[in-house]
């Protein structure tokens, strides 16, 4: 983090000095001195070669082109001297990297999973069945089952029925089309999985259709009801958990919380501040979520 911090020094100080051009030789040269020993200095405090290699690889993607052409778009209009399109488009350009910062993707959504951070899934007893949400499996062309970027929800649930702490799982999810006029559904995929994983048919529930958190929310109530289930847990990424939760005790469906994946923050090196996939992936959930809650869904 101290090393970015020495290269946007530079890349200001550099900037002041090529408006003061006409200033003094002597002056000049102690502005572009300092210029070079703050980037040599960045260099040797960073991690190494591999960093700067990851930070030029990803500048050098779609994203970070997109990125890097902003910001010499808003250097464009300052020589020009138009100052509101100037800072019309640095503020494009600040929205953008935060759109993209896997920093403040983390960040942001600190507060969807804080109530659920120290919450052990191991340590939550016996259920008599743990719903795992959707989200955590697609289904291919061929009807084969994939795991998505949440399917450690998947996992997680198999795992807690194999040291004995569910007596059944339940999945849930939308139908799925496929070619030739068949039709599976995620619930179905999911069981797949759990099946491949140990998990005995009989020890599957699936609840197929739900189409979103409330969907599932009103189909767990009904599963509740019907098969007397007393002890439940609600398995799904901490980030959804706040959500899930809310909408379930709005439906009168008392659960436990058990968290799978989470959010957690990049460490410090250089690469991170260009906008990248893991950076925008984080920041829409957290608006999908937030959004979601506000609309009651």
């Amino acid at each position: 983090m101290f090393s970015l911090a020495l290269i946007v020094a530079a890349v200001a100080l550099a900037e002041a000095l090529v408006r003061r051009a006409a200033a003094p030789r002597a002056r000049l040269a102690v502005g572009w001195l300092a210029v070079t020993l703050m980037l040599v200095l960045a260099g040797a405090l960073s991690p190494g070669s591999f960093e700067l290699r990851k930070f030029v690889g990803l500048c050098l993607m779609p994203a970070g082109l997109v990125w890097l052409g902003l910001l010499a778009f808003a250097r464009v209009l300052a020589g020009y001297g138009l100052v509101r399109p100037t800072a019309a488009a640095l503020a494009l350009w600040v929205l953008y990297t935060l759109a993209g910062n896997a920093w403040f993707g983390s960040f942001a959504a600190g507060w969807l999973q804080r109530p659920y951070l120290t919450v052990d899934p191991f340590a939550q007893g016996r259920f008599d069945a743990v719903v795992v949400l959707g989200g955590g499996v697609e289904v291919t062309q061929s009807g084969a089952p994939i795991l998505t970027a949440a399917g450690d929800r998947v996992v997680l649930a198999a795992r807690l029925f194999r040291t004995g702490h569910a007596a059944l799982l339940v999945t849930t999810g939308p139908y799925q089309p496929l070619p030739g006029g068949r039709i599976t559904s995620d619930a179905a995929a999911t069981a797949t999985i759990w099946r491949q994983l140990g998990v005995p048919a009989e020890a599957i529930v699936p609840l197929e259709g739900p189409r979103s958190t409330t969907d599932e929310a009103v189909a767990i109530r009904e599963a509740v009801a019907r098969n007397g289930w007393r002890r439940v847990g609600l398995l799904t990424s901490a980030w959804h958990l706040r959500r899930a939760m809310r909408l379930c005790a709005r439906h009168d469906v008392v659960v436990t919380p058990l968290p799978a994946d989470r959010f957690e923050p990049p460490g410090s090196e250089l690469r991170w501040v260009v906008p990248q996939p893991l950076g925008f992936w984080r920041v829409q959930v957290v608006f999908w979520e937030t959004l979601g809650a506000l609309a009651g869904r």
